[in-house]
Order: structure tokens, then C-alpha cells, then sequence
């Protein structure tokens, strides 16, 4: 039974800027509305210029208040918090607002959540992951940001010989980088291991000189691509920067590569210790875990492999039946609205 019967195509709109192709709000905008297009009369918007990645895979309209372009009716999604809510919401007349907590940002979101309760009912929060939830003190529910599992898949020909590689991807900015991540790579390339980190030249400083790290600009390479030419993904960001989901986890995951995480990140949830991933706490116990998987390729191969089973099931069967039950249902459908708009005139 449909999770929302009483409703044909509901009306959503998803509001983000759009402006980052590497950003993983952006993605999370995307990923959702292919999610929601099937069932919804889903829509995405921007109030700026959206990058063209976005633009030649999505449909997307920008805001433009002047012209009485923007969301109305239904339900206005808001995929993060650290762009502001334009006036416009005070004409948008929504059934149901939600803001899509992503960042740990308290005061972005408290500002945003005011402007919005403004022109209507309190905004709903939706928390991309129990520990963002937990560190916020909230009561909300948590949503996962989706991720495209044909997209991101393994390797299916053969690798060619080459050393153990091992890597991450990430907006190209310091915060996403661990304090220790610098002895961390250099023990890895000491180790034997050849070291490919996308979104890393704001590590050059430290390691653009040493032999077998590759420091790579973000969106140099295709994500999906750059993640087949590795054989373990490794991931940890700043003490001052709190990874609230880390959809990279995921898409990793989905590659079938065996993870080796720092248990601080949302992302952490959906990773079982020895099971799907390793999880560690000190740059040591990294080094340690990474190199055990370089001398037991069996064992990487299985991690690997439940990773790939781990992602497909909460991307497949999961994350679709709850995006569209929490976002979708409860908004009316397009008919409605536009019934309503007319007996107004």
C-alpha cells in the first residue's frame, strides 16, 4: 500500500543553490528530486546561478522574486542551512516547510528557521543523520542523503598491477582534512602505498613534495571514476569541522572499497566495525588498519563487498520509501493547488 494514498503526484519544491559541483548539499538536492520524480511533482529551484553539472541533469528554475518566480504551495524542502531564506517565502503560501539539517550550523539554522516562521507555520527540521540529531539535541527525523548506486559501482575489468592505492575525495578546503591527515598520507607512501587524495592541493604545503601522493584538484576527475582507481578509501576530517553525513562514505561504500573511517562523523552510523568498514580513533590505529588490508586481500575484498551490499539496500529499498513518505506526504497535489489558486481569483 502507497505510504500516502489520499495523494496523487504531490507537490514538492526543493530549494538549494546549486552553486558547487563538488558540494554534497548540491548533490543531496539532485539525488533527491530523481528520487522524488517518480512518484511527485517535484520540482528544484535556486535563487542563484546554478553550475552547469546541475543544470544538464536536472531541470532546474531560478527564483526570481521580481518576476513571481518562485516555489508556491506544496511543500518547500530547504537542502541545508547555510544559505539564506529569501523573502520570497512570505508569498509562497506552502502546506508544509522543512529545512534539511546537513551542516552542524546551529546559528544558521535558528536564523533561518525565524525567517520562515515568519511568513507561516515553524519549519520542520529532518536530521541527515542520528549523530547530527544528537550533537543538536533535537527530536526531529532523520534522512539520509541518497546517493546514485548504478553511478558509483565497482570495478568490473580487471585492475592493472600497480601498487596498493588508497585515497578520498572531498571539497578541496583544509576543514575536510584531518590535523594529522599530513603524517597519515606520508606514512601510507613510506609504507609502499601509492596515495591519491581528490580535492588535496590545500595539502601541498605538507605533501606536495613527497613521492607517491598524488594531490589532485577538486572535480579533476569524475567522483565515480576517481573512486574505481582505488583500493581503500580512508576518511576523517578537522577537530573543528563536524562531518554530519559524508555522502563520500557512501559513494565509496557503493565502489565496493573497503573504508577505513575516524568513528567521529554521521556517517559513522552506517558503518559496522569488521563488518562493512574499519573504524578508527588515532592516526596510528589508521596506519595499522590500512596496511592489514594491503597483506589480506581476501579480507579487503569482503569488507568491500558488504560495503557494496550495505550501500545498494539503504539506496534501493530504504532511502526512497522514506524520502518520499517524509517529504512528499502531507503535500497536496498539483490539481489541489491549483484549484485552491483558482478560487482565490
Amino acid at each position: 500500500m502507497s505510504p500516502c494514498p489520499q495523494l496523487a503526484r504531490p507537490l514538492v519544491h526543493l530549494v538549494n543553490p546549486l552553486w558547487d559541483a563538488t558540494g554534497g548539499a548540491d548533490w543531496r538536492t539532485i539525488e533527491t528530486w530523481r528520487v522524488l520524480a517518480a512518484r511527485a511533482d517535484a520540482h528544484v529551484w535556486s535563487e542563484y546561478e546554478p553550475h552547469d553539472v546541475f543544470t544538464s541533469v536536472c531541470p532546474v528554475r531560478r527564483i526570481r522574486p521580481w518576476r513571481l518566480a518562485f516555489p508556491r504551495g506544496g511543500t518547500i524542502v530547504f537542502v541545508g542551512t547555510y544559505f539564506r531564506v529569501g523573502h520570497w517565502i512570505r508569498a509562497a503560501r506552502p502546506q508544509r516547510t522543512l529545512i534539511v539539517y546537513n551542516t552542524d550550523q546551529p546559528e544558521r539554522l535558528e536564523k533561518n528557521v525565524r525567517r520562515i516562521a515568519c511568513a507561516g507555520p515553524r519549519p520542520e527540521i529532518v536530521y541527515t543523520s542520528h549523530a547530527l540529531r544528537r550533537l543538536h539535541g533535537g527530536t526531529g527525523p532523520v534522512l539520509e542523503s541518497p546517493i546514485d548506486v548504478r553511478r558509483f559501482r565497482p570495478v568490473t575489468v580487471a585492475r592493472p598491477r600497480r601498487p596498493f592505492t588508497v585515497g578520498r575525495l572531498s571539497r578541496d578546503i583544509r576543514s575536510k582534512h584531518h590535523e594529522d591527515d599530513p603524517r597519515l598520507w606520508r606514512a601510507l607512501a613510506e609504507a609502499g602505498c601509492a596515495v591519491r587524495i581528490l580535492g588535496g592541493t590545500c595539502l601541498a604545503a605538507e605533501l606536495g613534495n613527497v613521492p607517491g601522493i598524488e594531490l589532485l584538484p577538486a572535480g579533476a576527475e569524475d567522483p565515480a571514476m576517481f573512486l574505481r582507481t582505488l583500493d581503500c578509501f580512508v576518511y576523517r576530517t578537522s577537530e573543528r569541522w563536524f562531518e554530519a553525513y559524508g555522502r563520500v562514505v557512501m559513494e565509496a561504500m557503493a565502489t565496493g572499497l573497503p573504508i577505513v573511517a575516524s568513528r567521529r562523523g554521521g556517517y559513522a552510523d552506517q558503518l559496522r566495525h569488521g563488518v562493512d568498514a574499519l573504524l578508527f580513533d588515532a592516526t596510528d590505529e589508521a596506519i595499522r588498519l590500512v596496511v592489514g588490508l594491503r597483506e589480506d586481500a581476501l579480507g579487503a575484498r569482503r569488507v568491500g563487498a558488504n560495503a557494496r551490499a550495505a550501500a545498494v539496500a539503504l539506496n534501493r529499498t530504504w532511502l526512497p520509501m522514506r524520502t518520499y513518505k517524509l517529504l512528499a506526504c502531507g503535500a497536496p497535489s498539483t490539481s489541489a493547488v491549483a484549484s485552491i489558486a483558482r478560487q482565490a481569483a
